[in-house]
């Protein structure tokens, strides 16, 4: 199962548009370890890592917590195939989320507005002074 879970972490990060190196510094995980485990190299991921991985890339935590084989298909407790689906369906609508570059390219352009609000202010104001 170690490859699908790799194939499931790189599929998702780079829907989202991260490369290694943002997904990982997101994570607070080396970027050799992310490569790893997407190349399925790591035989028992830390859950902990997992969780974080679940939130930076948007894919449900109990599916990778059973790619990595913490949880059994049949485990006491756990929730059906249709519960699964419908937490894989909702990580898939979070995966909509825009990309950690595109709220960057989003804030530089919400700030040259901004730059630009601020001198047309500052015109009016110095139109308004002159006409008194």
């Amino acid at each position: 199962m170690q490859v699908e879970l790799g194939e499931q972490l790189r599929d998702a990060r780079t829907t989202r548009g991260l490369s290694l190196e943002a997904a990982s510094r997101a994570a607070k995980i080396s970027q050799g370890y992310l490569h790893k485990l997407e190349a399925g190299r790591v035989q028992s991921p830390s859950p902990r890592v997992l969780q974080r991985l679940s939130e930076v890339l948007g894919v449900s935590y109990r599916r990778l917590m059973k790619l990595a084989d913490y949880l059994m298909p049949d485990e006491g407790g756990s929730p059906g195939a249709g519960a699964i689906e419908e937490e894989e369906a909702m990580a898939q609508t979070n995966a909509k989320s825009p990309t950690n570059s595109e709220l960057a390219r989003l804030l530089e352009s919400v700030l040259r507005e901004l730059v630009g609000v601020r001198r047309a202010q500052k015109a009016l104001a110095q139109a308004l002074a002159r006409e008194k």
